[in-house]
């Protein structure tokens, strides 16, 4: 279960998870039915889902950066957003780069802690509808 106390602290959590290449506490972050958004758009919903798309991540490799930008938060409920980027060995040697900035929304659960309800790397969904 993720012990995130603070919205703001998710996505260094996350990053942190990544970086110990550590899939269970990747997962943890969120709810059972969140949903993850790739970045084709394509809606991941579901523990075993998100973790499959987290498994691929890790198995890519590299190292994760993530700052947060803001936490608006609202009852139980949050808005994030992260600059966040992914630096790996490409398969010719040289250094491959990801980044973006993220769009989150958390929940805060029964015990006080935070978890991904939503989850948009790539922090916009053109052409999406619900």
């Amino acid at each position: 279960m993720s012990d995130v106390k603070r919205p703001e602290d998710m996505s260094p959590r996350l990053a942190a998870a990544f970086n110990a290449a550590d899939h269970n506490a990747m997962a943890a972050l969120y709810e059972p039915r969140a949903i993850l958004v790739d970045d084709t758009g394509a809606r991941h919903q579901g523990t075993d889902a998100i973790r499959a798309v987290l498994t691929a991540m890790l198995e890519a490799g590299g190292v994760m950066a993530s700052t947060p930008r803001f936490a608006v938060v609202a009852g139980d409920v949050a808005l994030c957003g992260a600059d966040w980027r992914l630096d790996a060995t490409a398969a010719g040697g040289g250094v491959a780069l990801a980044e973006g900035r993220s769009l989150e929304v958390l929940r805060r659960q029964a015990d006080g802690t935070w978890r991904y309800l939503i989850d948009c790397p790539s922090g916009a969904i053109e052409g999406q509808g619900t």
